[in-house]
């Protein structure tokens, strides 16, 4: 058994709410169509839209799903994954952080620490990870979350042009 699916399998998803507004018991499947995506799939946004009202409610709110799914892509990442699920994989995960990190809620909390819990995984990506747009989410994932910020400016060094320019100029 895959960590992902240990992690899927520990959490009790039909007592968390969805961003649909519905329990999160067919959120699992919807996990694994993301980290099962093909060679074949197109780049598109930072997000799959039949993920994004799911694991956050259509006005971009976290819901009790949204640190569930933190905890599963984290333990996605450490699996093998094609390009294409890393680097949605990646995108997703920064879509959730961006608003959890402006909100004191208890599911943006959550939802921090969650990922916190994976930093290494994060910074990984960044280093060594196959997809040079992941290493991108995976760094300004980082930027978020991450409180050791000399660490994070020697890994943006380090990264060089695993990094896009804008990265590697940003002022952190």
């Amino acid at each position: 058994m895959s960590l992902v699916e240990i992690e899927i399998q520990k959490l009790d998803w039909e007592r968390m709410e969805c961003g649909c507004g519905e329990n999160a018991a067919h959120l699992p499947g919807m996990i694994r169509d993301l980290i099962g995506l093909g060679e074949d799939h197109d780049s598109g946004e930072a997000f799959l839209p039949a993920l994004q009202d799911h694991v956050m409610t259509p006005g971009e709110s976290l819901v009790p799903a949204s640190s569930a799914f933190v905890s599963v892509t984290i333990a996605a990442l450490l699996g093998p994954l094609s390009e294409p699920a890393r680097r949605e994989t990646l995108g997703s995960l920064l879509r959730i952080l961006g608003p959890a990190v402006d909100s004191g809620d208890p599911e943006a909390i959550d939802c921090v620490a969650a990922a916190r819990e994976g930093l290494w995984v994060l910074y990984a990506e960044v280093m060594q990870g196959e997809s040079l747009a992941g290493a991108a989410y995976a760094f300004e994932a980082l930027m978020l979350i991450e409180e050791d910020l000399d660490r994070l400016r020697a890994v943006q060094t380090a990264a060089g042009d695993r990094l896009p320019w804008d990265l590697r100029q940003e002022e952190i």
